[in-house]
């Protein structure tokens, strides 16, 4: 095992390296491997400091106190000094908290479009029935996701094998056994964005018709 890849991995044994191309250089495999930890790395503090820039406390410390509490919790189970873990927590949470937050803006953006500029307020029964039709979808995304397999065998081993190179705990993490917790997890990013859609639809309707019956058209 190269020298540099055992650097990477602390777990003896563990997985993380880039696919091996005939002809490649290993120093230029190592190198990459390096510029690729570097940028997980550096994501979470460049974002920390984008929202900064754009006074966006509310998001920003949203993720600050994300990543100290997964740091504060990993600390006590991880086998090493506390720069390994932190470096290993910077680099799991940083892409976490970039596709959280661009989801975050996305929907934002979408409800704003949809909405057409317009935020009439929704009543306690839009509200419910948003609420119930969300729980439905998500249901029925849960069942497809499970079906169709999403949360895979091949990309279950792959988180596992990755997060058990970055640390080295005393008991390996077995991704495996929340299958369905991801299956639910993934099955509410389309139901989060159908609800964005049909609220931000009401509001709109709301503004021009405001004596519309609940959900039904004119």
């Amino acid at each position: 095992m190269p020298p540099f890849k055992t650097s990477l991995c602390r777990t003896p044994g563990g997985f993380l390296t880039l696919p091996h191309f005939s002809g490649t250089d290993a120093q230029v495999e190592n190198l990459a491997q390096f510029s690729l930890m570097a940028v997980l790395f550096a994501v979470l503090p460049a974002m920390l400091y984008w929202q900064h820039r754009r006074r966006r406390w509310w998001t920003m410390g949203a993720g600050l106190t994300a990543f100290i509490l997964v740091l504060d919790h990993l600390m006590l189970k991880d086998r090493g000094s506390i720069w390994q873990t932190m470096a290993a927590t910077g680099i799991l949470c940083g892409p976490s908290y970039l596709a959280l937050t661009a989801l975050w803006a996305a929907l934002r953006r979408i409800g704003r479009v949809v909405g057409g500029g317009r935020a009439a307020p929704l009543s306690l029964s839009d509200c419910i029935v948003i609420a119930l039709l969300a729980i439905v979808a998500h249901l029925l995304f849960f069942i497809a996701a499970t079906i169709a397999d999403v949360a895979s065998t091949a990309l279950l081993n792959a988180v596992g094998d990755f997060i058990n190179c970055l640390y080295h705990l005393a008991r390996p993490v077995n991704i495996r056994s929340h299958g369905d917790q991801l299956n639910m997890l993934f099955a509410a990013l389309p139901a989060l964005l159908l609800a964005t859609l049909l609220q931000a639809w009401l509001r709109r309707r709301r503004a021009i018709l405001p004596q519309t019956s609940l959900l039904l058209p004119r």
